[in-house]
């Protein structure tokens, strides 16, 4: 069976085949005025009309000036905390990444931009590092040694200040980090998967992946480990549902991202070294005096 090609706005939202058009059909990302073509067909026909004679379900009839609006395609809930509110926004969308991931990531806006989920991940991010580190700092305090041994003797308000310092350059490391690694997993989707989405589609689903797993580093002692476990199984169905790859095709990609990360991080290090030892090596020796 061919291929099916689907647009909305004169704008191409991808080739699918008869089950991911059921499934769009069910979760309403597709409406009955868009339009469909395949091998075969002498022009393009809404998808109404062409389901019909596919045998597929029926299609609401939907304007394409309502198509932009439909809210069962507003999901998680902080894409729409302007209605919902903000902290009620933030534990809807907690709720639905964490239990309902596949349902969740198969409503989200593929090119709803940046800003929105980067503020979400960072906030989340900031909020659980800030909790894990009033946590953990009185007993810092206590032996400052358990952080490193080069801290010994630092005084309670030096350890305090570096804290400080640390929380409040954190969103600037998160920001770097989540950019590098969406852009290398997009990378590694478009070699593998041929994926035809736009980088938004990953750039969002690992903010809301990675932001709400967050949550979880919260939990004594485990919380760490459950974050980066629930964050990835989340990432790889949300990155499923978003792209429409085979598990196969995205565990390869994920796989591949990894391993370009490794080389980009050893890449920074030789970098730095290099550059310490050209710096080390122009500052001037003053010889001792008699």
């Amino acid at each position: 069976m061919s291929q099916i090609h689907i647009a909305r706005h004169g704008q191409s939202l991808g080739v699918f085949t008869e089950e991911e058009i059921k499934e769009g059909i069910q979760s309403r990302r597709f409406v009955g005025d868009d339009l469909s073509w395949r091998v075969g067909m002498s022009e393009w026909l809404p998808l109404k009309e062409t389901v019909i004679a596919w045998g597929l379900d029926a299609v609401p009839s939907v304007s394409l000036a309502a198509a932009d609006e439909m809210p069962l395609l507003s999901e998680p809930a902080w894409e729409r905390r302007a209605d919902v509110g903000f902290f009620k926004a933030i534990a809807q969308t907690i709720g639905s990444v964490l239990c309902r991931p596949g349902t969740t990531f198969a409503k989200l806006k593929v090119d709803g931009g940046l800003l929105r989920p980067l503020f979400y991940y960072l906030l989340m991010s900031a909020v659980t590092f800030g909790a894990v580190l009033c946590y953990q700092m009185p007993s810092v305090l206590k032996n400052p040694t358990l952080l490193s041994s080069q801290l010994e003797g630092v005084s309670q308000r030096t350890l305090l200040l570096g804290f400080g310092i640390v929380w409040l350059l954190s969103p600037l490391f998160f920001t770097g980090g989540i950019f590098i690694s969406s852009f290398l997993t997009h990378l590694s989707l478009k070699i593998i998967a041929r994926t035809k989405e736009p980088f938004q589609a990953t750039f969002r689903t690992m903010c809301y992946a990675i932001g709400s797993a967050a949550i979880t580093q919260l939990v004594p002692f485990i919380g760490g480990v459950v974050s980066a476990i629930w964050g990835v199984i989340i990432y790889f169905i949300g990155l499923k549902k978003v792209h429409r790859v085979s598990a196969g095709r995205l565990f390869f990609s994920i796989f591949l991202s990894v391993v370009l990360f490794v080389m980009f991080y050893l890449a920074i290090i030789v970098l730095a070294s290099l550059a310490m030892g050209l710096f080390a090596g122009n500052i001037p020796v003053t010889p001792p005096t008699k």
